[in-house]
Parts: C-alpha cells; structure tokens; sequence
C-alpha cells in the first residue's frame, strides 16, 4: 500500500488531542452565586443570634424553677412560678395580661394550652396560693405544679 502523502507530511501535534479547557476562572455570576450564599449564611446566623437573645428571659425563668427544691415552702413555691409566668408574660409585652388577676390569667392562658400542661388541671392552691396564710401541698403537687409552669415558660405564646 502506498503511503498517503498528506498523513505523513503533518507533524505529531495534529493527533494531540486539544488542552482541557481550565475550570478557573469561574463565569462571572459565580462570584454573585457566591456572596449571595454567604449573605443567607450570615443572615441566619445573625437571625439565630437575635432569637437566643430574645429568648433570653425563658432560660433566665427555667434556671430560677431548677433551684426551687423541697428547701422552698408551698407557699414560696406558688408565689415563685406565679411571678416567672407573669414576668415571661411581661418580657413579651404582655403587660395588661399579666396584671390580671390570678383566675382571669390562668383562665385566659388555658385556652392556649394543651389540655395536658392546663393550670385548671392544678390544684385550687395553686390559683389561690398566693392570697392565702399557708398551703400545704404533697410531693407530688409540687411536681405537677412545677412541670406544668416548665412546661408553659418553654412553649408559651401569649
């Protein structure tokens, strides 16, 4: 077979293939792509920021609930998470809610809750607690009365 003239007379780069085409640098938007992540980013943690500030008062409630031992007297008890439910109410500005008196602002607060965590579902000490000379209240009580107000710092929305 004769040898093909044009085959031959071409040099060896012809079969090279071409050089990649380099990945940077990026298209233009790409830097938009990327300062628009990084401002969702920041603006998420700035909004986290704020909630955890704002949130500030229902940590400051729970921690004062936590040192509320059997040390505390029934009465001291109720007057406690009386006064923690009504500042929380106060730091939302809730303040005409919480001037109410005791039944008219547990009453008003059971609509929102789950039938479970309802301050009705205390007993009559609780409501009347603070008005009264002394209270008795048994272990169990207490804890109710304790988890119930937990439970309404943790998850309120007035």
């Amino acid at each position: 077979m004769p040898a093909n003239p044009t085959f031959s007379a071409l040099p060896h780069k012809a079969y090279l293939l071409p050089d990649a085409v380099p990945m940077w640098p990026p298209v233009w938007w790409t830097w938009l792509a990327v300062a628009a992540v990084i401002l969702i980013l920041f603006g998420a943690i700035l909004v986290l920021i704020i909630r955890h500030k704002k949130r500030a008062y229902r940590r400051e409630a729970l921690a004062a609930l936590k040192h509320a031992d059997d040390k505390v007297l029934d009465k001291e008890l109720v007057v406690l998470c009386h006064e923690l439910i009504r500042r929380c109410l106060v730091s939302e500005n809730k303040s005409t809610l919480a001037a109410l008196p005791a039944p008219q602002l547990f009453n008003t607060l059971d609509q929102k809750n789950a039938a479970k965590h309802r301050f009705s579902s205390l007993p009559e000490d609780f409501i009347s607690g603070p008005y009264r000379g002394d209270i008795t209240l048994s272990a169990a009580q207490r804890e109710h009365i304790l988890s119930t107000t937990r439970y309404w710092i943790r998850k309120h929305h007035a």
